[in-house]
């Protein structure tokens, strides 16, 4: 099966050589009538590249809503997509270390890690089989989405100089309403009982929302990387954690199976707080189709439930 696989896409590779060969260039400024192309590994960054584009790219995303990054096999697919694009966003810091495929298969294309320059924001994992890596999941807090906002601004106005005043205009209109996203969030937090603001998640990606606003992250299961299950002990561990706290509502989250999480509720007598959005915003054109729509929708499920208690 292996060698199958590694046969196609060696079959592959011949493919996009010629297809590059084939094609006419395409200049950034789309002298050639082609789209310009944005390629974002994770929704969450499409849906910020979008708004920062304009109509000016069409903007595309590889993990589809729903599913995980951390655990993502680009498809053949995916790598003709990435061929066809001018620039290439991820979020870096292992969530998406896949796309050096996507790279590897788009010449053409620009790269650009969207947390470029956060380096001192950056968290670590405090335990598990990934203690001391960085914790990837920095959008997690609005006020570093702005970080994000203005690198993918700086990359495209830097791709397409001709067009840079409309990027740091759209930038501009999103920045604001990632900053009144932000007083929303703190005004719904402050609705919640001091000693109630605890977060018990399947995965550890709750550390950036929390020190922005004023959580403790109680426990979790997946450090990162959510194939490495935890141990029998570790699972006593955190029983004995979430007793001694008195925490009893618990969260599950939209890219992840609710199995384990539900039986751990049994054991320690408490009840699920209802599904987060972490990885992956919600179908397009929902409610929760957006970044800023799932942040909503996280903090409205926390602060209700949290609120109500046991």
């Amino acid at each position: 099966m292996k060698g199958g696989l590694s046969h196609g896409l060696v079959a592959l590779g011949l493919g996009l050589i010629l297809l590059s060969a084939l094609s006419p260039l395409v200049t950034v400024n789309g002298g050639s009538g082609e789209e310009r192309v944005v390629v974002a590994t994770t929704t969450i960054i499409w849906d910020i590249a979008r708004n920062v584009a304009g109509g000016l790219w069409r903007v595309e995303y590889i993990v589809e809503p729903g599913r995980d990054p951390h655990t993502y096999e680009p498809t053949p697919a995916d790598l003709v997509k990435a061929s066809r694009a001018q620039l290439i966003l991820y979020n870096g810091f292992s969530i998406d270390q896949w796309v050096e495929r996507l790279v590897r298969a788009a010449s053409r294309a620009r790269a650009v890690r969207v947390t470029e320059g956060l380096e001192a924001l950056v968290l670590r994992v405090p335990d598990g089989p990934y203690r001391g890596r960085e914790d990837p999941h920095l959008w997690m807090d609005p006020n570093i989405a702005i970080r994000y906002a203005e690198n993918i601004r700086d990359a495209l106005a830097g791709l397409d100089p001709l067009n840079g005043e409309t990027y740091h205009r759209n930038a501009a209109i999103y920045i604001d309403q990632l900053r009144s996203l932000d007083q929303w969030i703190r005004g719904r937090v402050s609705e919640i009982p001091p000693s109630r603001r605890m977060l018990f998640t399947q995965e550890n990606a709750f550390q950036y929302f929390a020190r922005a606003y004023g959580f403790v992250v109680a426990g979790y299961f997946y450090s990162i990387v959510t194939e490495i299950e935890p141990s029998p002990l570790d699972v006593v561990r955190m029983i004995e954690r979430v007793r001694a706290s008195g925490l009893c509502v618990f969260f599950i989250e939209t890219t992840l199976s609710p199995r384990m999480m539900e039986m751990f509720t049994r054991q320690v007598g408490g009840r699920l707080g209802g599904r987060l959005y972490t990885d992956s915003i919600g179908p397009v054109g929902s409610e929760v189709g957006s970044y800023i729509g799932m942040m909503r929708f996280n903090v409205e499920t926390i602060s209700r439930e949290l609120s109500r208690w046991c």
